[in-house]
């Protein structure tokens, strides 16, 4: 019995979810072979298949686009401009800036560097798969998965951007994450929106299915029941406009991501964003919380 077997519906409780095919994606990490989603047709919860018990094997060499491996020149500079306006707007949407902040599942490390240089280096750590830091993070704080046990509670908050996605037991997951703050502590999670109005025009195209490295895929029902399953309170829920589109058009023309689909995507991220206004349902759902 796998966890989505098991897995409790948002929209009932007592109740398992009940899928139903979205069809077939293409293997993005070429390791896999067949791959597709179900999702949950009354609360909107969606699941990769097949499943996989162990994720590591995908991010062993830290090519994925998690990692940012081919940034370097004006498409670094777009993305950390990028990442600094993010990363500003987080700090506003926390209200203060906390003493300590874990980046769970930090990637390239690019995002939390640049939290970093705004609220001092000395306050927020980055944390992924690998013993090592990422160039980013050469001379910053960086603690190891394998090492988080003996930090548990250590953070006053913790971010974990675009990281619930990415495995089979999200739940589990977020377990991991919330113990990584004591009671009365801040935890953020931000993950792409299922719902999203480019999913849906789109199709399989669009980015943020992005299989077989997202597992999970989220409604804004389902993630808070999640969050609220995980013992965590509610602060703040808002959707969050990430660029998506340059990746979704290299993905429609088979064509590997680049610097002018980069560019592609910038220029066409105001329809994007409008889009998502018009709509009410952006690219991603970011939830505020506190533990408790």
């Amino acid at each position: 019995m796998t966890y989505a077997d098991r897995r409790p519906c948002a929209a009932n409780d007592g109740s398992t979810c009940e899928f139903v095919s979205l069809g077939s994606f293409d293997d993005k990490s070429g390791l896999v072979g067949e791959v597709s989603v179900a999702q949950c047709r009354r609360c909107g919860f969606g699941i990769s298949l097949p499943p996989l018990r162990d994720v590591g094997f995908l991010y062993a060499d830290r090519e994925s686009q998690d990692f940012q491996p081919d940034t370097r020149g004006l498409a670094y500079a777009i993305k950390n401009w990028f990442f600094r306006r993010q990363a500003a707007a987080l700090i506003r949407q926390l209200g203060k800036q906390p003493a300590s902040v874990l980046d769970f599942g930090c990637g390239s490390g690019q995002f939390t560097r640049c939290l970093g240089d705004l609220i001092g280096a000395e306050r927020v750590t980055g944390s992924d798969f690998h013993d090592h830091p990422p160039e980013e993070l050469r001379g910053r704080n960086y603690l190891p998965a394998a090492n988080r046990e003996d930090h548990s509670g250590a953070f006053e908050a913790v971010i974990a951007m675009h990281v619930l996605e990415h495995d089979d037991d999200s739940a589990a997951l977020l377990e991991q994450i919330v113990s990584m703050v004591p009671r009365g502590g801040t935890v953020v999670i931000e993950v792409p929106n299922i719902q999203c109005v480019w999913a849906r025009i789109l199709g399989r195209h669009w980015d943020a299915w992005y299989l077989p490295y997202h597992r999970t895929h989220f409604s804004r029902r389902a993630l808070r029941k999640m969050m609220t399953r995980a013992g965590l309170t509610i602060l703040t829920e808002q959707g969050a406009c990430v660029p998506t589109m340059g990746r979704s058009f290299a993905n429609m023309f088979g064509a590997q991501n680049n610097l002018f689909f980069l560019l592609a995507g910038a220029a066409l991220h105001p329809v994007q964003w409008l889009g998502e206004k018009l709509t009410g349902e952006a690219s991603a759902i970011r939830i505020i919380a506190q533990r408790g």
